[in-house]
Formats: structure tokens, sequence, C-alpha cells
């Protein structure tokens, strides 16, 4: 917590943590760990209320617009001594038929919020990570495991997530060896209330092992990233082995 003005010390940063796995990972981080969580959210879900009453800290920013960035990065210097991780989990899942209706605005909104904010908010919270009192420090994004593959109605989002990954490894090079960056690319983790039986019998068919594993897994990840003192650079499959289906 910020107590009495007082700058928290190696704090993990999450981006997007108001609701599904971002909320998960934050919610985490405040009970199994002492790290203090600094997070940004869009559209206050009663999540964000949660976390905000277990002593994380919020920022309501909207980082498809790039005026934004600059503002939340200065609050979180304000409030920030040093950062644990940056955890990118913010994102946006457009269908191509969205992005045509919505014209330029949707198609670029998707790469100014998976690829531009990445890459601003890892050039201005770097000197944060240096002086972190741990010896290591991370940068870990959630890209998708659809990469690997190839959509004919997705290929605008699937095509930013692919930049996520590359902007990952040429960080991981330029910040080698101080912190560590990593990428995870989780498949299916968990459905939405609205989606049908059909749907749902169509994703689980699409992984080895055919489950809806929750955002726990997402967890055991970070974990193994942060506590690595080995991995950088790395994709980090997440995929319930969709790739020998």
């Amino acid at each position: 917590m910020n107590r009495g003005g007082e700058k928290i010390q190696d704090a993990v940063l999450i981006t997007g943590a108001g609701q599904r796995i971002g909320y998960y990972l934050a919610k985490s981080f405040l009970q199994k760990t002492d790290y203090p969580v600094l997070f940004t959210y869009r559209t206050r879900h009663p999540e964000v209320d949660e976390l905000l009453a277990l002593g994380a800290i919020g920022f309501q920013v909207d980082f498809t617009s790039s005026d934004a960035r600059g503002g939340v990065v200065k609050n979180i210097k304000k409030k920030a001594k040093s950062l644990r991780a940056v955890i990118h989990n913010a994102s946006l899942w457009l269908s191509d038929d969205v992005i045509r209706e919505g014209g330029g605005e949707n198609f670029n909104a998707l790469f100014q919020l998976h690829v531009e904010t990445p890459y601003y908010l890892n050039m201005a919270l770097a000197p944060l990570l240096k002086v972190s009192s741990e010896n290591l420090t991370d940068i870990i994004s959630l890209s998708d495991a659809g990469v690997k593959g190839v959509s004919s109605d997705h290929i605008a989002y699937l095509s930013s997530k692919a930049a996520l990954q590359t902007l990952m490894k040429g960080f991981a090079k330029k910040f080698a060896p101080e912190i560590k960056v990593n990428d995870i690319a989780p498949a299916l983790i968990m459905f939405n209330e609205e989606d049908d039986e059909t749907y749902k019998q169509k994703r689980l068919a699409q992984s080895a092992l055919g489950v809806e594993p929750g955002p726990e897994v997402v967890w055991q990840a970070v974990q193994y990233l942060m506590n690595s003192p080995y991995t950088t650079g790395t994709v980090l499959s997440l995929d319930g082995g969709r790739g020998v289906k």
C-alpha cells in the first residue's frame, strides 16, 4: 500500500486487470505474495473495487488512445519507487468483420493496445525495473496461441499478437541481462458466460487435453517465468497440446 505518500517498492504492474485473467493475476499476487500491485483498467467492473479493497493501486486508462500513456506512466512513477515485474495483459478480441464495420479506427486500436502500448511502457518503465531490490526482474506479455496457425476471420487481431511476440523478443535482447522478457501464448483458458454449448465443444476439441483449464494455469506460467533465472526471449505456449492435436 501507499501510506502517507511513501512510494512502494518492487511492485508488480498488470495492465487490463479489471476482469478475467488480469483480475485473477492481480488478486493472486495480492493474496499469495508480498509484492504490491499496480494495475490498469478501462472499465470499472466490480472486480476493480475488489482489488482496490485488497490494497492494489488502480489507474483507469484507455490505451487505445496514445495520449493516455504518458499520464499513466507519470502516475505509476508517483506511486512506485521500483518495479519487480510488468505484465502486459490488456487486450482486445476483434474479428475482421468488426474491424471492417468500424473502419480504420478498430484496426488501429488493436496495434495501439497490443504493440504500441507495450513498447512505450517497456521503454518508460525499464528504469524502475532496473532499480528493483530483487535480483530478478521481468516483463511478461500475453499474446495468443493462434499466432502459430492461420485464421481467415481474425487476421488483424493475430497479426497484432504476432507483432507483440516479436516486440518482446527484441526487448529480451535489448534489456539483457538486467531484465528478463518473455511472452505467454494462451489458447482457450476460460469461456465467457454467453458462450453456448456448441461453441464450447468446438473449442474444447481443438486441443489434445480438451479442457477449460481456468486462469490458474496462467498464474502458474507467470510464476515459472518470474522464478526462472535462465529464461528470456521465449514464447511459452499454454495451449493444452493444441499443436499436436
